[in-house]
Order: structure tokens, then C-alpha cells, then sequence
């Protein structure tokens, strides 16, 4: 409640009394005591989150995503839980569009279906040895956005119509967000040059090349290696550098 949703500690003492926030679970054994729990504290959530549920939805409003029948997002995600969660909460069909997906296919989520399409690879997942979606965490740190975590969304005190966003702390490479942006431009530019002319790469070619740089020490310059930071507070471990964690630095 606190790493993944995000909610205070007096918000959850709202909700939840103390003997169930000392109750020890473990996942996937307890799985069907845990939805209980949530299913008979599920008006008191409610209550509690709706200060940001109703202005992250009039958000999505105003970018004009409600207003369209199917969604479709772009996420470089593999599992879909961001895509099933908008799912829900907006009532809607979606289809989403992962570099590498493990779930491909349709899948019925609630009243709606969620499609989920991979462009380079799909069926694999996390651990099973396919080294672009088990090293994804170099590409999570350099798609970033130059704040902090997302910690929630209000509507501004003033202006009802315009809204205030609140972020965490930010990692190294979003304090060096401008040399981030130097690697972005760099690789537009080339995706521009590979069109003028026609250059194609198949899905082989580019496991090839991303796999010599996921796996071989000192393909990436040293000096960029801040720029492989990437927050994992929502589960607890801080940052963490890529570079380090798979022993490439």
C-alpha cells in the first residue's frame, strides 16, 4: 500500500485496522485472503483515493483519452499491468503496443478486452533467458521522464481546470536530463538517416545488436554510466544503476 500505491500510513490506518496491518501474508499462498480483505475495505478505499482518482481522471479527460471508443498505448513494458489497470478504471477496450510482450493476444479484463502486441518478441518472460527483456532496465533508465517518481495529481487551489502534479526524488539521470537528451537526439537523427535511405533491420539484427551491448563489459562509455540510474523505490530497493547491477561497469 505504501511502495506500490502509494498511500500514506495515516491514510491505511483509515482504512485498515491494526491487527490486519500486522498480519504477515505471503504471495502466491495468501492471494485469495488479501482480495478478501481489499473486497470488504473496498468503500473506505474508495474514499480514500478518490482525492486523486477524480482528478487524474479529469486529466485524462482533458488529453481527450476518454473520448475515444478503443485505447491504444505504447508502453515498454512486457506484462500489461499498467494496460489492464486503464482497463478498468476507464471502462474501455485497449490495445497495447510493448517491444516485448509476454502475454500477446486478447485477454478479457473485467467487462473489456485488452489486446497486448509485441514488435520485437513475444511469449518470453522475465528470467526465462531472453536477454533484451531480462536486461530491460537499460532501457527503463534512459526512457524517463526529467521528474521524480509520480506520487499523485490534485486540482491546482485556483484554477480548477489545470492541474498540480507531485513527484519524488529525482535519480542521477534525471538530474542530467539534458545529456539524456543528447543520446535522443542522437537516436531520432538516425532513425531519420535510416528512412531516407531505407535501411531495415529485422528482429534477428536487432537482438544481435542489443545483446552485444546487454551482455559485453565496456560497450557503453564509463562516463555515461550515471545516466543508468533508475528509481526502484516502488519496490523497496532505492536506485539501482544498470551498468553495476549486471556487472558491465
Amino acid at each position: 500500500m505504501r511502495t506500490r500505491f502509494l498511500l500514506s500510513n495515516t491514510e491505511i490506518q483509515q482504512v485498515f485496522s491494526d491487527d490486519i496491518t500486522q498480519e504477515l501474508v505471503y504471495l502466491p499462498h495468501d492471494r485469495k485472503k488479501i482480495i478478501a480483505v481489499l473486497t470488504q475495505h473496498q468503500e473506505l478505499l474508495e474514499n480514500v483515493i478518490s482525492s486523486i482518482k477524480k482528478p487524474y481522471l479529469a486529466y485524462l479527460t482533458s488529453l481527450g483519452v476518454t473520448s475515444q471508443s478503443t485505447l491504444h498505448l505504447v508502453d515498454l513494458g512486457y506484462s500489461g499491468t499498467i494496460q489492464s489497470l486503464l482497463t478498468i478504471l476507464l471502462n474501455k477496450d485497449t490495445v497495447g503496443h510493448y517491444l516485448i510482450s509476454s502475454k500477446p493476444g486478447e485477454h478479457r479484463i473485467a467487462d473489456n478486452t485488452a489486446t497486448m502486441k509485441g514488435y520485437l518478441k513475444e511469449g518470453v518472460k522475465l528470467g526465462e533467458g531472453y536477454l533484451p527483456l531480462d536486461r530491460s532496465m537499460f532501457l527503463e533508465s534512459l526512457l524517463t521522464a526529467p521528474f521524480g517518481q509520480f506520487r499523485g495529481i490534485r486540482f491546482n487551489t485556483f484554477d480548477k481546470n489545470k492541474f498540480d502534479f507531485y513527484y519524488g526524488r529525482k535519480v542521477t539521470s534525471q538530474r542530467y536530463f539534458y545529456e539524456l537528451e543528447q543520446v535522443m537526439s542522437g537516436a531520432l537523427e538516425y532513425c531519420h538517416h535510416a528512412g531516407k535511405h531505407q535501411i531495415e533491420f529485422n528482429s534477428d539484427e536487432l537482438e544481435l545488436l542489443l545483446n552485444n551491448y546487454l551482455s559485453k563489459p565496456n560497450m557503453i562509455p564509463r562516463s555515461t554510466k550515471h545516466i543508468f540510474d533508475i528509481d526502484d523505490d516502488v519496490t523497496g530497493n532505492g536506485t539501482v544503476n544498470a551498468l553495476q547491477f549486471f556487472g558491465l561497469a
